[in-house]
């Protein structure tokens, strides 16, 4: 009888230790995607994201990427709706994708790197108390020069790869959205540029902040 109390005991020692990693593990998740706004009339979305202060310091091709893709942790902004919906939401104001580049593309040499096409697009940050501020003042760098984001569009490369990258700093094959200032390789495998987080403008790390994404007037 004490024979069987103990292997009961045993059970329900390991039935706690199961549950306590179970919670253990519930604990670090994400919280569930946040909605992007589309307004239609001004032909922009609305995208909500939080401020990843690591790259303050560090450098990334990232500007804003998905939590839940595979570069979620690797942008200035850890992005809080999915990249595919992001893309959608992009058609609804008349965006249209530019689909020219191709994962060979990202390998080029040094100045044989090619550009993202795809309507141009206008990008601001704004969050709670402060009024919206261009990207571009958002961004440090160590070459000066003009962000001209387009919708690189990519949609099959996104679902397939699952990296999340909704915006990247130089042109790429997988990003909803990129830069046409920055040819394929500019910032890998090349290392033209470096881009970072411009901590004097945008707020601290953790905080809550909007990817206002505008198609450019014409």
């Amino acid at each position: 009888m004490n024979l069987k109390k103990f292997f009961i005991g045993l059970a329900a020692a390991f039935s706690l230790v199961a549950v306590g990693t179970s919670v253990s593990q519930s604990n670090t998740a994400y919280a569930a995607d946040q909605k992007i706004v589309v307004n239609k009339a001004k032909k922009q979305v609305e995208y909500p994201a939080v401020v990843n202060g690591t790259y303050f310091t560090q450098p990334t091709r990232h500007l804003c990427v998905y939590k839940n893709g595979s570069n979620g942790d690797k942008a200035v902004l850890r992005g809080e709706a999915s990249e595919i919906t992001f893309y959608n939401d992009l058609k609804k104001i008349g965006a249209k994708p530019g689909n020219n580049l191709r994962p060979a593309d990202m390998k080029a040499a040094k100045g044989q790197g090619k550009r993202v096409e795809g309507s141009k697009l206008n990008i601001y940050i704004k969050w709670k108390g402060h009024k919206a501020v261009p990207v571009q003042d958002c961004i440090k760098s160590t070459k000066k020069y003009k962000t001209d984001f387009r919708f690189g569009g990519n949609l099959g490369r996104a679902q397939t790869m699952n990296t999340g990258c909704v915006a990247c700093f130089d042109s790429c094959s997988t990003g909803i959205v990129s830069d046409h200032a920055w040819p394929t390789g500019s910032t890998e495998p090349n290392h033209v540029v470096k881009f970072y987080g411009n901590q004097k403008v945008l707020p601290k790390d953790g905080t809550h902040v909007t990817m206002i994404v505008k198609l450019a007037e014409k």
